[in-house]
């Protein structure tokens, strides 16, 4: 079951959005926050938290359409830039240094791509359609092994991406090229898309979140003692905007 109203849903009196826009803009290593939106109640929301809003156009905003295709309209509006981050409104766990400490990766390996994701010490399986016997798929079930003699399996959770603009002018894909993966603690695995979900982040969320310093908790910004030495780069989080538009039609249904 989808959560109503997610993206302006009050998680510890703030609303959803605000628990990405907030780490985002306090990183200090963004040029400009946006969410692109075609809903008027997440464009007031998003202002009033801080952000720019790019208004998202209709033929981007189906629940058929891509995210790619709603990036593309969002950079067909903002073309000057060097890097882009897509930031997910499904991960509201987020903190500044997570920020800032990805895009230190990023651009000291010259990246192309980075991605976050989460390690996991899970067993995979699958099922054979015709035959309906189960295969394992990252084990050999005759030589189990312990936890502490396997490096288990990264598994992508969507909090956010960063891409050159070369890399999307030639791909037009997020991901591709000389790609990074961003490890990030396992709490950030869960992504917000049902009510069990929001259970399972409104539990863990006054231990983990990041809550900026004109909310009621104060959480230091570790990423302010960061000292990354990239000033000349530039910046555009497009969407606590794109997790947040792909959700937006559903919301009006």
């Amino acid at each position: 079951m989808y959560i109503p109203k997610r993206n302006v849903k009050q998680l510890f009196g703030r609303p959803l959005i605000d628990w990405d826009i907030s780490p985002a803009l306090d990183s200090g290593i963004f040029a400009e926050v946006y969410v692109s939106t075609d809903d008027e109640e997440i464009t007031e929301v998003a202002i009033a938290c801080g952000a720019k809003v790019h208004k998202r156009a209709v033929h981007t905003a189906t629940n058929a359409a891509s995210t790619e295709l709603a990036i593309q309209d969002f950079l067909d509006a903002h073309p000057y830039y060097d890097v882009c981050c897509l930031i997910q409104a499904t991960s509201p766990l987020l903190k500044p240094a997570d920020f800032c400490r990805a895009f230190r990766l990023f651009a000291e390996q010259k990246a192309d791509s980075l991605v976050t994701a989460v390690r996991s010490h899970r067993f995979l399986w699958s099922v054979d359609a015709s035959t309906k016997f189960a295969n394992a798929k990252n084990y050999e079930p005759l030589r189990r092994p312990r936890q502490e003699e396997w490096d288990g399996e990264f598994i992508e959770n969507g909090a956010f991406y960063l891409f050159s603009k070369a890399h999307w002018d030639k791909n037009h894909c997020r991901l591709g090229g000389k790609t990074m993966l961003y490890e990030m603690e396992k709490h950030m695995l869960t992504e917000l898309d049902s009510l069990l979900d929001w259970k399972v982040v409104s539990n863990i969320a006054a231990d983990y979140g990041y809550f900026p310093p004109n909310s009621a908790k104060l959480e230091e910004a570790a990423s302010h003692a960061l000292t990354l030495g990239m000033s000349h780069w530039r910046l555009f989080a497009a969407g606590v905007g794109i997790g947040i538009l792909l959700s937006a039609s559903i919301e009006t249904q």
